[in-house]
């Protein structure tokens, strides 16, 4: 199995795009997340849209799902094709009803449906699935308040990796059992109370045996200055996690 991050960057990120990881195993590809930033940086990895064999949706924020427009209009325009579309059974209505039928729901004199574009495979929590060379398995995580919001465990070729996607911490340890790595949401601006995402600091206070296989995505474009700054290179090291970078592959 292979992973490579076509963007690590957190919303707003211009330089490293949003967090989006391609999955390879058994000839297929699964995206995890499609943002808006997806579609033009699979280009630079040699790719498009459509070699991409199936997408998992953790939450409906736009640097999450936006991809998913273009991507629906060119499988039902131009390429005749239906990927799979993974997502919690508690989002899969709202996906549609909230965010994309506002532009999908009628194409000049057709009326559409989310599963004209996609074939769509409700998931449940502590229910695996094998939609291809991959087992699957969400977990429900703390993002937004009274927004839901799913990480995902993968399971190929006899690696076992977690994806916490946007959360806060501390992560429920589910992502640490029996896993490889874990790739974790992470911001490194000045802390507030009410912020979303996982902050740095945090995730220093995890135990080492997490932190020696943390890998960390979803940061913003400070991260460019800090990598400059001695002092801060230091305490990362210290720390044992890494920064995930665009377009690197890990191999398992």
């Amino acid at each position: 199995m292979r992973t490579i991050w076509n963007g690590t960057g957190s919303a707003w990120s211009t330089r490293y795009g949003n967090a989006s990881a391609l999955i390879e195993a058994g000839g297929q590809r699964l995206l995890v997340d499609c943002g808006h930033t997806v579609p033009g940086r699979l280009l630079q990895m040699g790719l498009t849209l459509r070699d991409i064999d199936a997408v998992f949706i953790s939450h409906l924020h736009g640097d999450h799902i936006y991809g998913l427009e273009e991507w629906g209009f060119k499988n039902l325009l131009l390429w005749n094709v239906k990927p799979k579309l993974l997502i919690a059974e508690t989002l899969a209505d709202a996906l549609w009803t909230r965010v994309l039928a506002g532009t999908m729901a009628q194409v000049c004199d057709r009326s559409c449906v989310l599963s004209d574009y996609f074939h769509i495979i409700p998931m449940r929590e502590g229910q695996s699935l094998t939609p291809g060379p991959w087992e699957l398995e969400i977990h429900p995580v703390r993002h937004v308040p009274h927004a839901l919001a799913y990480g995902l465990k993968v399971r190929s070729e006899g690696a076992t990796v977690g994806f916490t996607c946007d959360t806060v911490a501390p992560i429920d340890p589910w992502f640490y059992d029996d896993t490889h790595l874990v790739f974790h949401d992470c911001t490194f601006s000045p802390p507030f109370e009410e912020t979303v995402h996982a902050h740095f600091d945090q995730l220093c206070l995890y135990p080492e045996a997490f932190r020696r296989k943390t890998m960390l995505v979803h940061y913003g474009d400070d991260v460019a200055d800090f990598k400059a700054d001695a002092a801060w290179q230091a305490r990362f090291r210290v720390s044992e996690m890494r920064p995930a970078a665009p377009f690197v592959p890990f191999e398992f």
